[in-house]
């Protein structure tokens, strides 16, 4: 098998066998901010860790095939993804974390299985806000899209809420299989026994009845929890992504707290899952006995193809501007700026998941960018921006409209 493009991390030798579309995909990762991931690998001892979650055995697949042999390592990824967070292998990177590898890790048990579906993985470690779901769907969505544009792409999205709601769901959906168990197909109630959520896997005409009579997640939301996926759909729509709720989405017991995703495509009147995503909070306490680390991530199926090529160091793209924003309504404004802008050719790094000034501002600074492009409730409401002159601090308004003519005459 030939080598691939080292997306994880440094490797000891230089790469003789590259990627186009996982090249392009980091690209267009590192525009919204993700970073390559310092090289992770997946020790016995996030394999042990894992082996504690044996509830979870049914949801911890490959979502990209639909066989008994699906692929069961997306857990301890997560593991050693969190485990290399607390152990502050990735202090020099912006907080929070925002970056990208290629999997399967190095270490995963179960490599051999998932020939065919390499991927590409976002993963935003220590934010805990809405935000952070919009940029990762954003981009996900971007690159599939970049990647396969012959495909009509949406998002499937719900959520489970937190520890506590999944767990209210969780026995909830076990009393109400345990009452209709006589009308489940045999196969299926066999497999409820093992993981209750086994139930909305079921393809059996017989069981569709049930699973439209099964408690929904949304139902058993805190008002936090309500509020937080409000604002990720309010997003979307920003976005104009089209999406669908499924109830029937709720991920895997062991790991996934609130929004859980999937991107699909269609074509020729067929549907591919492409990429799959969820928050994963609260994950660290309970496998690594350490903090409570808010993250989420997304794998998606890129099918890279490998060609030979002569390894150049690229030159690294000085940012000439920063994008800051200020208020909700700037916010649900900024990802389709942002994707505006690339679509343009103008390289800009944001920090969507910081709400102060302050800190938007000390960035720029310490980043010494010599343009500030600022959106406040003011511009929002008025479709436009403040542009400033880091050097002179001079500044000026200039609509949405005509940002990208503007951008482009300033040196």
């Amino acid at each position: 098998m030939p080598n691939k493009i080292q997306l994880k991390g440094v490797t000891k030798k230089k790469t003789e066998m590259l990627s186009p579309e996982l090249e392009k995909a980091a690209g267009i990762a590192a525009y919204y901010g993700f970073t390559k991931l310092p090289y992770i690998s997946v020790e016995k001892k996030d394999i042990l860790n894992a082996k504690r979650f044996r509830e979870s055995h049914l949801k911890n697949l490959n979502p990209f095939l639909h066989k008994n042999e699906r692929f069961g390592g997306f857990l301890e990824e997560k593991i050693a993804i969190l485990r290399s967070y607390l152990e502050k292998k990735f202090i020099n990177l912006p907080q929070p974390v925002m970056g990208f590898y290629e999997g399967p890790l190095d270490g995963n048990p179960h490599i051999k299985k998932t020939i065919g579906t390499e991927t590409f993985n976002l993963e935003i470690i220590g934010g805990s806000k809405s935000i952070n779901e919009a940029m990762l769907i954003e981009a996900s969505f971007v690159i599939l899209k970049d990647r396969y544009p012959e495909y009509e792409l949406s998002v499937v999205i719900n959520s489970v809420g937190d520890k506590e709601a999944y767990s209210k769901f969780f026995r909830d959906l076990t009393n109400y299989i345990s009452k209709n168990s006589s009308s489940l197909e045999k196969s299926c109630l066999a497999l409820t026994k093992k993981d209750p959520t086994a139930l909305f896997d079921c393809a059996h005409e017989k069981c569709k009845e049930i699973q439209d009579g099964a408690p929904r997640p949304i139902a058993f939301l805190n008002e936090s929890g309500r509020n937080h996926f409000k604002e990720v759909l309010e997003y979307l729509e920003s976005l104009c992504i089209p999406y669908d709720l499924n109830h029937a989405l709720v991920g895997s017991r062991s790991y996934c707290t609130d929004t859980v995703f999937e991107i699909i495509g269609k074509k020729d009147g067929e549907t591919h899952i492409l990429a799959i995503g969820e928050r994963y909070n609260g994950l660290a306490k309970r496998a690594l006995q350490k903090k409570d680390v808010a993250a989420l991530g997304s794998a998606l199926l890129i099918h890279p193809h490998f060609v030979k090529k002569n390894i150049v160091k690229k030159k690294e793209t000085k940012a000439k501007f920063f994008y800051i924003q200020i208020g909700f309504d700037a916010k649900l404004k900024s990802l389709t700026l942002i994707e505006t802008l690339r679509k343009s050719g103008i390289y800009v790094v944001q920090s969507l998941a910081k709400d102060k000034l302050s800190l938007q501002l000390a960035q720029a600074e310490k980043m010494g960018i010599p343009y500030i492009i600022l959106m406040g409730q003011r511009e929002a409401s008025e479709n436009s921006v403040v542009v400033r002159n880091m050097d002179s601090m001079s500044q000026e308004t200039v609509s949405i409209e005509h940002l990208v003519k503007y951008l482009k005459k300033l040196k």
